[in-house]
């Protein structure tokens, strides 16, 4: 039996809940995402990788201007992923109501998260249907600490219509994958 499939899911459920926002010119957009991991060793030199669905309006923000943050959120922030993660920016603006600031990487950055950072891409490598992109964490603040949201808390404690309105984009978002997952360009990427 293969369990690859299930290990994966591990890593899945236990991902943090976060916040990209970035800016493209005039324009804000935020997204939530899943996929995001520590890459360097050296804590003086600060990196992650985070991985961003191509079909998520956010993604070109970031291609077109090389810059974004990191939010982690606190378990009683479930509003903020229903804000930033069921609804594109291509569809409605996703700031007003929402408390933030421009950092100094000219991208928003939320206020009383449980945290956050801002991050310039030094590198990027395509993933058919996502992009992995090594940032540099340049500069970041704890602002309430504790613990952070998981996926499995957004499953737990989200409303039961949010996570069957979730399970619906995941189906509609695994039909755009589908088609060019395992097209992955090995062009090398220009920063």
């Amino acid at each position: 039996m293969n369990d690859a499939s299930s290990v994966s899911g591990i890593f899945w459920n236990d991902s943090p809940v976060v916040i990209i926002t970035s800016r493209r010119e005039d324009e804000i957009n935020g997204q939530v995402a899943v996929t995001l991991v520590t890459s360097s060793i050296v804590h003086t030199v600060p990196r992650l990788l985070v991985g961003i669905w191509k079909g998520n309006h956010t993604h070109g923000f970031i291609m077109k201007s090389r810059n974004l943050v990191v939010h982690l959120l606190t378990r009683d922030q479930i509003a903020l992923v229903r804000n930033f993660g069921f609804y594109s920016g291509r569809d409605r603006e996703k700031f007003p109501g929402i408390d933030h600031f421009e950092g100094k990487n000219g991208c928003p950055v939320l206020r009383d998260v449980h945290s956050y950072v801002e991050c310039s891409v030094l590198n990027a490598m395509d993933g058919g249907d996502m992009t992995a992109f090594l940032v540099s964490a340049d500069y970041g603040e704890i602002v309430r600490g504790g613990g952070w949201m998981t996926l499995a808390d957004f499953y737990t404690l989200a409303p039961e219509e949010w996570v069957m309105e979730y399970g619906q984009k995941l189906m509609e978002s695994v039909s755009f994958s589908m088609p060019i997952i395992h097209k992955i360009s090995h062009e090398p990427f220009e920063p």
